[in-house]
């Protein structure tokens, strides 16, 4: 090993063998003997000057340390993985790796792919879904895309969509069920089920709260509110007609449009949320990049206008 250059082969034992918390299935990965990976593993301990695992009750576990060089180290080789493609791939297609939050990709980016397709034909995109900042610590990715208070400390990016508004809607049927009249009332609405996002804890009391009500009117729902972990499970939840919603007019227009959801109320929110698109720094050149992101540009402004 080189000063402070771990060898190649070294890492490639390391991080087997983190994942897997395993030699022998580390060497069976690997191609090699539980002795080689051993050798590799201990050696670069000793390169380091750092226990990177410890025997626990005759299992293999990682130290703090050795936790946290392996999640950094598996960024790195994927990279290395990738980039090598790349080479191998020169004069052909390039692949992108985009992170992006399941419902964003779901229910706006995905639709919208075709165009992409038509307009840039060497690049391929892979979608990652995220909806977590901690799921890109473990993960290399050329760029992403993400709901937001602010631009994620460390990535270069641009603001996508600055103005968008939570709409409380609901199945056509259940607002049929409660009034003959276009909107519900804020009586009718207080009664109903809710149906909570994970990432709008509060909104529904600030939806009450900014008409000068309090939540919810001293009237409580018939039944408790529902709760989901991702906005396409909430607004699956509402057109099966299971409660009223607020949710943000991005993430909706296709069921909007095509009547598979009404606005239930005039009302709406401002989304506290920004959608952004950033790129690690050491991307922010490369071509494929920007020609994503050109495009990427170009369909928001393209739903902006439409919207308006």
């Amino acid at each position: 090993m080189r000063l402070g250059v771990p060898s190649l082969s070294a890492l490639q034992a390391f991080e087997a063998s983190a994942r897997h918390q395993n030699f022998a299935t580390a060497a069976q990965e690997l191609a090699l003997t539980h002795g080689a990976v051993c050798k590799r593993v201990g050696e670069l301990e000793k390169h380091l000057g750092v226990a990177l695992f410890e025997r626990v009750r005759q299992r293999l576990v990682l130290t703090p340390a050795g936790a946290e060089y392996a999640k950094r180290i598996r960024v790195h080789l994927d990279q290395i993985r990738r980039d090598t493609l790349d080479v191998v791939r020169h004069g052909h297609e390039t692949e992108l790796e985009i992170a992006v939050g399941v419902t964003f990709a779901a229910q706006w980016l995905i639709p919208r792919l075709d165009d992409f397709y038509a307009s840039i034909r060497d690049v391929r995109l892979h979608i990652l879904g995220r909806d977590q900042p901690v799921f890109f610590d473990d993960c290399a990715f050329d760029a992403a895309i993400y709901f937001s208070t602010r631009l994620w400390p460390g990535m270069p990016g641009t603001a996508l969509v600055t103005d968008d508004s939570l709409l409380l809607v609901a199945s056509p049927q259940l607002v049929a069920s409660q009034t003959s009249h276009a909107w519900m009332t804020l009586e009718q609405i207080a009664a109903q089920s809710w149906i909570c996002p994970r990432d709008l804890p509060r909104v529904w009391d600030d939806w009450f709260a900014s008409q000068g009500l309090t939540s919810p009117l001293e009237i409580r729902p018939l039944r408790s509110a529902q709760r989901y972990d991702m906005f396409i499970m909430a607004i699956n939840a509402t057109l099966a007609g299971l409660g009223v919603a607020l949710l943000p007019r991005v993430l909706i227009e296709r069921e909007l449009a095509s009547g598979a959801l009404v606005q239930a109320h005039p009302h709406t929110l401002a989304n506290p949320q920004t959608i952004y698109f950033s790129y690690p720094a050491q991307r922010r050149d490369w071509e494929p990049l920007r020609q994503f992101g050109a495009w990427l540009r170009g369909a928001v402004d393209t739903y902006l206008s439409a919207r308006t």
